[in-house]
């Protein structure tokens, strides 16, 4: 594991980033105990900001503390991230209907992030690509215009992150990534037209093939 430093005027941004990444790497296994004196030796910081950053994780759901047990990487049975994929779906599917007026400088966003997205699929980043996933759907739902909706949906999108730890190995994330990548595509094209129908059906078959591949991947806990 390769060594991490800090910068000291934002230690406890760098640690939650660093430790929601290892968990959307899958470098933590779902149930697995964490040890924050080990982390505190490993990043050669004090505990407290590894607490904080525990605590926060918490808060989105991706750790579980146990008091006088221990602090363990959330499971999440397969069926809840079914649950929520069908939550993003009809929040997203909201937005769409909320659309006013589709600007050119949301359609540049959307293929800027586009083309990233599938350079990073290239350089095998898979949190990279998590977090370009993320901001592709956010700029989705900023077109409605909603800042309670997009408040929501924040809050959702955070137990999302872990979806693909279902994948056994690199390659199944890749392949994922890859068809994700040509979805994406679609859903860039229908708003080049500027059609609101066409938009929410390439955002609901995208996100309804997510869940089909979900649904038959191995690795989740029935």
């Amino acid at each position: 594991m390769n060594q991490i430093s800090f910068k000291r005027q934002n230690i406890a941004d760098e640690v939650l980033l660093a430790l929601e990444n290892r968990i959307i790497r899958g470098e933590w296994e779902p149930g697995q105990r964490i040890y924050v004196e080990k982390l505190s030796k490993e990043f050669n910081i004090s505990q407290t900001p590894i607490r904080e950053a525990l605590y926060k994780l918490a808060g989105m759901n991706l750790v579980i503390i146990e008091p006088r047990k221990g602090i363990y990487v959330t499971a999440f049975p397969k069926q809840d991230i079914v649950d929520l994929l069908e939550i993003r779906m009809a929040l997203e599917n909201l937005a769409i209907n909320k659309i006013l007026d589709i600007d050119e400088d949301i359609i540049k966003k959307m293929k800027d992030n586009l083309c990233l997205f599938e350079e990073t699929i290239k350089t095998k980043d898979i949190v990279a690509n998590n977090e370009l996933d993320r901001a592709f759907h956010f700029l989705i739902m900023k077109t409605s215009g909603g800042k309670q909706l997009i408040r929501v949906y924040q809050n959702l999108y955070s137990h999302l992150s872990v979806q693909r730890q279902l994948y056994k190995d690199e390659k199944k994330a890749l392949e994922e990534l890859h068809t994700a990548g040509k979805e994406h595509r679609k859903i860039v094209q229908a708003f080049e037209k500027k059609d609101k129908r066409e938009i929410g059906r390439a955002v609901k078959d995208h996100l309804n093939n997510v869940k089909q591949r979900i649904a038959k991947s191995s690795r989740g806990k029935e």
